[in-house]
């Protein structure tokens, strides 16, 4: 299967070469303003968590539930704020998109009706909806309904553009970071155990999409490493590479003390891009060499359940080859792909890609053990994935851009899977920064 490459040089680095469809680039600007994105999560009895839920009992334990809707605000830095403020652990099904209004299920390590929810906090409303007996854990949902908006076209699109069947299952361009797209580079430094090359990379690469005077800051530290200056020169809105500074000043040369002094699951967040970008290269490949539907022995085929997720992953070997086959080509399976861990047992197409990847990153499986006080097993995701219930909108005029389009459109998407990287097949945008990706 011949396959169409990606445009975009950032696509590019990230491992994201392929798209599915050869339909000319519609263009556009996504996230004009953060109504242009809205995520609501589907959470795992099926319910759409947003204004209109009001109620939600998973029976009377030591954990509350609440909708936390959040406006242009990153979640990890405001659950660790939450928490500080709260004196619980917060916990959260996803991470959402920054750039956007999202909605989702959060639990608060507080029993239902002894706490109030914070309402000063800007661009945040937490509501609380009940009681718990267990709290929500990283994949405890269904997917993500999105209402999106792409404005400033040039033209009405032809409907025939906007229909992407089937969708390489890509970790999305807002895993690895759009202005500063460096959460991976990190990840793998800290794999290698380079702990002053991480933080120097966190703190001091400069991304010309950046604000001025974060890029500034990042710069002058690159050149000088004067952290006594970057302290008072590096803006607030960076909380967080301000605590770095501050720790490295206290005990000067303790890098991965001051790697230690960033939320947790921020520094996981790191190592998971390394392998999120590790797995979209092996995503490649297998495009590139066998296509999104083959079948070979040894790879692992997953059938799909009515939430169109894989349900329990089977090894492809001579008994069973035909029926996977069969499976994958009516859409009732999906070819899965490891994302490497320590504990990946690597067999089928997928390992001839990943051995020839690890060598050219000069890495081993056995270096995802033991990172940063976590061991990463690694986990399978699909190779592809289809939108649940798309539904684009008419064109209609502009507001924001007047002279030009905007089409709005709903869908939603098993968990994991990428609204933005639907967009890319209908976009193909050639600087995604610059088109609100």
């Amino acid at each position: 299967m011949k396959l169409s490459k990606t445009r975009s040089r950032l696509e590019s680095d990230l491992g994201m070469l392929y798209y599915s469809t050869d339909a000319p680039p519609i263009g556009g600007r996504l996230r004009q303003i953060p109504d242009d994105f809205i995520v609501e999560e589907i959470s795992p009895e099926g319910l759409i968590v947003n204004r209109d839920l009001e109620r939600l009992d998973r029976g009377e334990g030591r954990f509350s539930l609440a909708v936390l809707e959040k406006r242009s605000r990153d979640l990890i830095p405001l659950v660790s704020m939450l928490e500080r403020r709260l004196g619980a652990q917060i916990g959260y099904a996803g991470i959402k998109d920054r750039n956007a209004v999202t909605s989702q299920l959060i639990s608060v390590g507080l029993p239902f009706g002894s706490w109030i929810p914070p309402e000063d906090i800007d661009g945040v409303s937490i509501r609380i909806i009940g009681p718990a007996r267990w709290q929500v854990r990283p994949g405890d949902l269904l997917g993500n309904r999105f209402t999106l908006t792409i404005r400033a076209l040039e033209a009405p699109p032809d409907g025939s553009a906007l229909d992407p069947g089937w969708v390489p299952n890509y970790f999305g361009h807002q895993r690895f970071g759009v202005t500063r797209p460096n959460t991976h580079r990190v990840g793998k430094l800290l794999l290698k155990g380079d702990f002053e090359g991480a933080v120097r990379e966190f703190l001091a690469s400069p991304y010309p999409g950046e604000p001025e005077d974060a890029f500034l800051a990042r710069k002058e530290l690159r050149d000088s490493w004067d952290l006594r200056r970057a302290e008072s020169s590096f803006p607030r809105s960076l909380g967080l590479e301000r605590a770095v500074i501050r720790r490295l000043l206290e005990r000067p040369g303790d890098y991965k003390g001051a790697i230690s002094v960033l939320p947790g699951d921020l520094r996981r967040l790191f190592v998971n891009a390394y392998q999120s970008y590790l797995f979209n290269l092996a995503l490649s490949r297998r495009l590139e060499e066998a296509g999104p539907f083959v079948v070979s022995e040894g790879d692992l085929v997953s059938p799909l359940d009515r939430a169109n997720l894989p349900s329990r992953p089977i090894r492809c070997d001579c008994t069973n080859l035909a029926r996977l086959r069969s499976w994958v080509a009516s859409k009732k399976a999906v070819v899965m792909v490891h994302i490497p861990g320590y504990k990946t047992r690597l067999s089928g197409i997928d390992a001839g890609i990943y051995m020839e990847i690890f060598s050219k990153e000069g890495i081993s499986q056995a270096d995802f053990a033991g990172i940063i006080e976590s061991n990463f097993e690694g986990a399978m995701r699909p190779a592809v994935f289809w939108p649940v219930s798309f539904e684009p909108g008419q064109p209609q005029g502009d507001e924001l851009n007047p002279g030009y389009f905007k089409l709005s459109m709903r869908m939603a998407l098993p968990k994991g899977c990428f609204a933005t990287v639907v967009l890319r097949e209908i976009m193909k945008p050639e600087d995604p920064a610059a088109s609100g990706f």
